[in-house]
């Protein structure tokens, strides 16, 4: 049993955003034959980070809520979202216990002082050691005033306006990056690269379509050899059915029938906005440019929902991921540091953003007449 529950301390009004409604069938791509094969691709080999000693347990996980206020959850545990309603704020947060952090979900506020207050005696009461918002244009700036840092701005975030990831470190350990030079300077290696026009076309044999149900087994496979851990429940059967094609978009390329690379886009339908995740590729396949031609077609069914922004957070060590959002046209955006657990240990994440929005034209280009000339009586 795959445990993520919601509670509140107080009844709120606030409506969640509406899952969003899976995509018709569409016919999948397949590849046609190649004329001449590509020439093959030196690899880098992604560095794996040393696990902790202590494993972190999920099979029981206590939280506290409130003062005196406190719940135990029992399952393949996660974390628990939450939302607090208090006279001059509300919020919904995610007590991620897997990754030791707070992510605050949505939030409006009259006294920031309050509402950082109470994410400080969350955090403390519950040995969190990071608290993660997402803050918008107009206010990001209060959290600085109560020693928030500024990670990075998310561009075209909330319905095209931006959107910044402002971070409050509770403990040394976790503000210090060990590998943040060799992270800069990969960073400073894929910007120095030319963006291509588009993702490669897809191999003979391979076949790109929407993720369906009888395509589980085989994404869990695929996720369970690529991921050792990952900071959500991905690897889990039920898990993975439950949000399939509900809260996010996910696209497979098969090979023989079974998958060989996948990602998704997760859905904000209220912001207009989604991020593209849960990228893998066996090992076996990789030089190919799958992932890429996967992006590629997230990114236009999100246009399809006339969503404006689409966004990752690539592992900051991982040069074939961030190279590969680079050359797709991402901006590079920032960095959030110890940010989650990936392959047990606490990882980097670079920020990729991408304008979704079709161009507008530039003046004084001249538009084609689209009506033929009455002619003279």
């Amino acid at each position: 049993m795959t445990v993520i529950a919601t509670t509140a301390t107080r009844s709120s009004k606030g409506q969640l955003a509406d899952s969003a409604k899976a995509p018709k069938a569409r016919n999948e791509v397949r590849a046609a034959p190649a004329a001449f094969p590509e020439p093959p691709v030196k690899l880098l080999r992604d560095p794996i980070p040393k696990p902790p000693k202590k494993k972190r347990s999920t099979g029981k996980v206590r939280l506290v809520l409130d003062h005196g206020e406190s719940t135990e959850v029992t399952g393949i545990v996660y974390g628990l979202e939450h939302r607090v309603v208090a006279p001059t704020y509300r919020m919904s947060v995610f007590l991620d216990s897997y990754n030791r952090r707070i992510k605050v979900l949505d939030y409006k506020a009259e006294d920031y002082g309050a509402m950082v207050l109470k994410l400080r005696f969350l955090a403390e009461a519950n040995k969190f050691d990071k608290i993660w918002i997402t803050a918008n244009e107009r206010d990001w700036g209060e959290f600085l005033k109560h020693g928030y840092v500024l990670e990075g701005i998310l561009r075209y975030h909330n319905r095209g306006r931006d959107s910044y990831f402002v971070s409050k470190f509770r403990s040394q350990r976790r503000m210090h990056s060990k590998g943040l030079m060799k992270e800069i300077l990969l960073v400073e290696e894929v910007l120095a690269r030319q963006t291509r026009g588009g993702p490669k076309p897809l191999p003979p044999g391979y076949t790109l379509d929407f993720a369906r149900e009888r395509d589980v087994d085989g994404m869990l496979k695929l996720y369970r050899q690529v991921f050792k851990t990952y900071p959500s429940p991905l690897t889990y059967r039920d898990y993975l059915l439950s949000i399939l094609q509900r809260d996010a978009i996910f696209r497979v390329i098969r090979r023989e029938g079974v998958p060989v690379a996948a990602a998704s886009a997760e859905l904000d339908p209220k912001r207009h906005a989604a991020e593209l995740t849960d990228c893998a590729t066996h090992s076996d396949e990789r030089g190919k440019g799958l992932i890429g031609i996967i992006l590629n077609a997230l990114e236009n069914d999100l246009r399809h929902r006339r969503y404006r922004c689409a966004f990752t957070l690539a592992r900051a060590q991982s040069y074939g991921m961030n190279a590969a959002f680079h050359s797709l046209g991402y901006e590079f955006n920032g960095r959030l540091v110890n940010n989650c657990d990936i392959y047990g240990a606490y990882e980097d994440m670079n920020i990729w953003v991408k304008d979704l929005r079709p161009h507008k034209r530039a003046k004084g280009k001249a538009r084609p007449k689209c009506a033929a000339a009455k002619p003279k009586q």
